[in-house]
């Protein structure tokens, strides 16, 4: 997969989709949550569902659509340095590359399993 950032919506949400799906991060699932990830610049929809206690990835309207219990908005290339784990989520939400909706302590409680998801992006960018 390419290192840069994707140029189109399609490609970021391929690109997140993999990388959940690589990651296998439980966290959604045991806490019985659904979290949705909006990008801007491209504009992108990802919904990690895990309220059945089964992770479920979906992209684009299903996403945009879909009911959440959080939603994570990103922007831009920042985006890019978050999901490497180049940029911590407070410095994301400090510098406006990052806001969250919904309960801050639920979304707290999901950090460990950031770092799966950080290392699964990192894998899935590396360069050849």
């Amino acid at each position: 997969m390419s290192t840069s950032w994707p140029h189109t919506g399609a490609e970021l949400e391929a690109r997140l989709t993999e990388v959940f799906l690589r990651a296998a991060d439980p966290g959604p699932a045991q806490a019985r949550l659904a979290l949705r990830f909006v990008h801007t610049g491209p504009d992108a929809y990802v919904l990690v569902d895990g309220r059945s206690g089964q992770t479920q990835v979906r992209s684009g309207a299903v996403a945009r659509q879909g009911d959440a219990d959080l939603t994570f908005v990103l922007s831009g290339p920042q985006a890019h340095a978050f999901w490497r784990g180049d940029l911590n989520p407070v410095a994301a939400m400090t510098a406006g590359a990052l806001r969250i909706e919904g309960p801050l302590l639920r979304a707290l409680a999901l950090a460990p399993g950031l770092k799966l998801v950080q290392a699964a992006y990192r894998e899935a960018t590396a360069g050849p």
